[in-house]
């Protein structure tokens, strides 16, 4: 059915000849209309500018997502500010360093963890229980947050990266001193030997952790990761086990 355009009421003149003419030349007509619409209604489109805090949160994963894939070689403001799509001035009222925004992005990835074994330690699990839930929190959140502590460490060995080494050695402190509770407490509750030496088994467990992580980074995947790592875990907590308890 073709489109009727309403008008004064009268019946448009037609000479003779241009009947088919102005069929044929009406839909067009309607058309170049339509398309006018679509570039008016384009143009009064509000386009809606990211707040400080999203933009803040953009910029800390592009560069998180930088350093992950290409490591430190390439991570520069202007690679940063290139793949948000602004400039590096606008990186600059966010972050007034590549050094500050290195900080600011392991602060934004390791307190979530932080917070999270907080709350396992303090929950009444056996000790082999609380073991594997360490293991999957740990690199879980390592996996989904591309989270590699071993490119950060890599990168803090730089002299001039002190700041840098120190926020990565006090997060490893804290996981240390985490399962340091959980032996200490398992071993308060008789649920693993009271010959084993609570330090020797806190850097057994942490041995572990870091296995996987540095088995993640050499062959960038995670085939057996989680499944070889969980067992290895388990196997740990059933040899201090004390079974007379």
């Amino acid at each position: 059915m073709s489109r009727q355009i309403s008008g004064s009421g009268s019946k448009p003149v037609v000479r003779s000849g241009e009947k088919a003419d102005r069929k044929s030349a009406r839909p067009m007509a309607v058309r170049t209309n339509e398309q006018s619409d679509a570039a008016l209604v384009a143009q009064r489109k509000i386009v809606r500018r990211k707040s400080g805090a999203q933009r803040c949160e953009q910029i800390l994963e592009v560069a998180r997502d930088l350093i992950f894939a290409e490591g430190f070689s390439n991570f520069t403001i202007r690679e940063v500010a290139s793949r948000v799509g602004i400039s590096e001035a606008a990186i600059y009222r966010h972050f007034k360093s590549k050094e500050e925004l290195m900080l600011a992005l392991l602060e934004a990835l390791f307190a979530p963890w932080r917070e999270a074994i907080d709350k396992l330690v303090a929950e009444k699990l056996s000790f082999a229980r609380k073991l594997e839930e360490l293991f999957h929190l740990h690199l879980h959140h390592l996996l989904n947050e591309r989270l590699n502590p071993v490119l950060f460490f890599s990168e803090a060995i730089n002299p001039q990266n002190q700041k840098l080494l120190a926020v990565m050695r006090q997060n490893l402190s804290y996981l240390g001193q985490a399962v340091a509770a959980m032996v200490v407490s398992a071993l308060q509750k008789k649920q693993i030997r009271p010959d084993v030496h609570a330090d020797a088994l806190v850097a057994a467990v942490l041995g572990l952790l870091q296995t996987s992580v540095i088995r993640w980074t050499l062959q960038r995947s995670t085939d057996g990761l989680l499944e070889d790592g969980a067992r290895n875990i388990a196997e740990l907590a059933r040899i201090v086990s004390n079974n007379e308890a």
